[in-house]
Formats: structure tokens, C-alpha cells, sequence
């Protein structure tokens, strides 16, 4: 199944993604760079960082079969070198690879004048798109998940302003330091959680169960609090 290049273009008006700029939730991982990003190349942040938890989970390290690297998953070597980066280990820097991300998608933006043609071309690669002008079926899935990503994310800004307190993801990350005794630290992260996960999107959470163990160790020796954490992101899933 293929979607005509005059429907995509349809389907850009109405897509969460809004030619103004939003900013991101407070404490959001790494929101001063995707507002850079977002800044320097005329995209959305909320848009440029779905792309980022829809390719990596927002693992700064992830690392895939094929070679693509960070937090945008950018291919090593070919796509990197395009987009000047020379060193490895650069893609490893969380700002220089949403920079590389935010540049290389509104590159495909101007090629392609769709949002959803760039990012069929982002996941299947430019070459595919151009032959037909066509968003190919396997890119269709991956499409509709940045887009609910991206609403899920600016849905969860405007639940937060209604609340006295913020999803932030450093805070728990301070928590966890604040006492040595891991039932202590347990019950307060169990606690933060309680209270915040309403407010936290998919990203943060996502963010979130990838460093339970690096941030809270023997505390979680049970799985009471990745238990918590994965629960939260299967509702938010399930959310329509």
C-alpha cells in the first residue's frame, strides 16, 4: 500500500507537526539541543525529538545492525560524511547527533516539500522516495508512530501546565542519589513516579526505563520501579 504523493501533501496540512516552532516540556532529556536544533533549521522541536525516542528510545549510545548511530540513528559512514562528520564518536554526542538528525531531516524536507515524504526518506532512505514520489509501505508504520509521538509529547505540555509539578527526568535522577539505603530509595523514586508519570510522555519515560539500573541499581533489585515505568508507557501506547 502506497499513498500518492498529492495525499501526503493533503495529509501535511492537518499533521501534528506545525510550520510555528513549540517548545518543549521543562526537563524534557536533552530539550536545550533539540531547541537549538530546532532553532537553526525552521523545524518543530516536539517534531525533531519524536523522531529521536521513535529511533532510539533517547539512547544517546544506541547502536543498530545496520550501523546507525545515536540518539538519530545516523548511518555510519555514508549519511554522516554527508553531513559532515567525520569521527565516529562524534554521532555519540547527544547535541552534535540531534544537530546531524534536525539538518539531514530538513534537508528532506526542502527535497521532498512533505514532512511525511522526509520522513519515509529518513527511514528507508532518499533514493526509494525519489524514484516514485510515493511513501513506501514499510515507512507507513514508522511514520504513524513519529506522529503520535510527537502529539503524545505536545499533548503531555499542555497537561503539565495545569499541574504544580513537571516531568523531570533529572530530578528522579537526584532522587536516587539523595540516600544510600536502597528501600529508602526505592519507596521515594516509587513516589516521584506516582506523581509524575501523568505528566512525563513517552520519551521521558522511555528515557526514564533505560537508566533505571545505571541511576538506582539494588534499589530496583525486584523490579518494583521498572515494572512502574514500563506500565506507564503501555497505557500512554494504548492512549489513542
Amino acid at each position: 500500500m502506497k499513498i500518492p504523493y498529492l495525499i501526503t501533501s493533503f495529509f501535511f496540512l492537518f499533521s501534528v507537526h506545525s510550520e510555528l516552532r513549540a517548545e518543549l516540556i521543562y526537563g524534557f532529556p536533552y530539550s536545550q539541543c533539540f531547541e537549538q536544533s530546532a532553532t537553526k533549521y525552521g523545524l518543530d522541536a516536539t517534531f525533531i525529538a519524536a523522531v529521536a525516542s521513535v529511533e532510539s528510545g533517547l539512547d544517546p549510545r544506541a547502536v543498530s545492525s545496520a550501523d546507525a548511530l545515536g540518539l538519530m540513528q545516523i548511518k555510519w559512514p555514508l549519511t554522516a560524511k554527508e553531513l559532515n562528520i567525520y569521527k565516529r564518536e562524534d554521532l555519540f554526542d547527544p547535541c552534535i547527533n540531534i544537530d546531524a538528525g534536525a539538518r539531514y531531516l530538513a534537508q528532506l524536507n526542502k527535497r521532498f516539500a512533505s514532512s511525511l515524504l522526509a520522513l519515509a526518506a529518513y527511514h528507508v532512505g532518499p533514493t526509494r522516495v525519489d524514484n516514485t514520489k510515493l511513501v513506501p509501505a514499510r515507512a507507513l508504520s514508522y511514520i504513524e508512530k513519529i506522529l503520535k509521538e510527537e502529539k503524545l509529547i505536545k499533548v503531555t505540555e499542555q497537561l503539565s501546565e495545569q499541574v504544580s509539578y513537571r516531568c523531570d527526568p533529572a530530578d528522579l535522577k537526584r532522587l536516587g542519589l539523595t540516600t544510600h539505603d536502597p528501600r529508602k530509595r526505592k519507596s521515594e523514586v516509587l513516589g516521584w513516579l506516582d506523581k509524575h508519570v501523568s505528566v512525563c510522555s513517552i520519551s521521558q519515560l522511555i528515557f526514564i526505563k533505560n537508566r533505571v539500573q545505571v541511576w538506582f541499581g539494588t534499589s530496583d533489585s525486584d523490579g518494583a520501579i521498572s515494572d512502574k515505568v514500563l506500565v506507564a508507557i503501555s497505557r500512554r501506547n494504548s492512549t489513542p
